[in-house]
């Protein structure tokens, strides 16, 4: 269990609970005040980098953030952090978003502060005192009216969204309908994959989760080097029958294709205890294309069986090797960058 301490007789969270409670109210600001469907990612392995992933539903144009918070006080009014950022690639769409969480009213207290990575080191000084180079302090006043170097990066939390600077508007219309895949089955099949990957991963991919997992991009792997991504919808099957076809629905109203998004299909046989040795992976701008259905789902139709061909065959893979295919699409797929 995690530590907590009491201070002048109110509860206080141990760090790693404070940085879990900002984190998910900053979602929560970010959800609240969007006008639509937002997509949010958050890492499965914490290596550094990043900690969230947004962008508006189907939109695949990624903000990322590194969420840096306190609930310590100062005086005058001053909001001040140390931290280290040891996998730090400035770039595009990475910002910091420094945060004050308030103890008393259990809730994050106006400004935040969004402040792109690449102009991190005008805002924060550098603290070498411990003779390292990933350290850093930031400082600022809470006041509207300050004119210290982090003034002009004020951003009230609830305008957090709107800051981001996202040129797709929201759909006209709400989303409607959610898949009806059981969600164990998925979880065993997103779960298989997660460790896959991590498995091959060499330390620069960060490997995130949609949080909340409604909109059919599973995973979104991005490299710290090159900030190149690709996101994955993985979907599986575990009904064998006399035929030896499987089939694997997409709900239509939540796909989008996109050059980086792609979709991967496996099947468990439940009997055997064991993997299909094959799965079928592909780009979504291919599945669109191959797809049958024209109601709520896009289909996927294939047999199990390796002898017979058909339009799906070009995309087999070994089931081993589905990890390692999908990280190297952030070395092959378009030259689009998160950040």
């Amino acid at each position: 269990m995690a530590r907590r301490t009491n201070t002048a007789g109110s509860w206080r969270p141990s760090s790693a609970q404070l940085g879990w409670i900002i984190e998910n109210r900053l979602d929560e600001a970010y959800v609240l005040s969007w006008p639509g469907q937002l997509e949010t990612y958050v890492p499965l392995h914490d290596t550094g980098g990043y900690d969230r992933a947004r962008a508006p539903l189907g939109s695949y144009d990624y903000r990322l953030d590194q969420v840096k918070g306190t609930a310590s006080l100062h005086p005058g009014n001053l909001v001040e952090m140390s931290f280290t950022a040891p996998a730090l690639h400035p770039r595009r769409h990475l910002d910091f978003t420094f945060l004050d969480f308030d103890l008393q009213t259990r809730d994050l207290t106006d400004p935040a502060w969004l402040v792109p990575s690449t102009k991190l080191g005008e805002v924060c000084i550098r603290d070498r005192a411990r003779g390292r180079d990933d350290r850093w302090v930031f400082s600022a006043s809470r006041s509207g009216l300050a004119r210290d170097r982090s003034a002009r990066y004020q951003v009230a939390v609830r305008e957090l969204a709107a800051a981001r600077g996202w040129s797709i508007l929201p759909p006209a219309a709400p989303v409607v309908g959610i898949s009806t895949h059981p969600v164990e089955t998925g979880a065993f099949f997103e779960r298989h994959f997660d460790a896959a990957f991590l498995e091959v991963a060499s330390g620069d991919e960060v490997l995130m989760s949609a949080v909340p997992d409604n909109f059919g991009r599973h995973r979104l792997a991005i490299s710290k080097q090159t900030g190149r991504w690709a996101s994955v919808a993985i979907h599986g099957s575990t009904v064998s029958n006399s035929t030896h076809l499987i089939q694997a629905n997409i709900h239509a109203s939540t796909f989008f294709p996109h050059p980086c998004h792609y979709i991967l299909i496996q099947h468990y046989d439940r009997k055997r205890a064991d993997w299909h040795p094959w799965s079928w992976f592909m780009p979504s701008t291919a599945f669109a294309k191959l797809a049958s259905g024209k109601g709520a789902y896009l289909l996927f139709t294939t047999t199990l069986n390796p002898a017979h061909s058909n339009r799906w065959t070009p995309y087999r893979i070994p089931t081993s090797e589905a990890a390692t295919v999908f990280k190297a699409t952030l070395r092959v797929s378009s030259s689009r960058r998160a950040a």
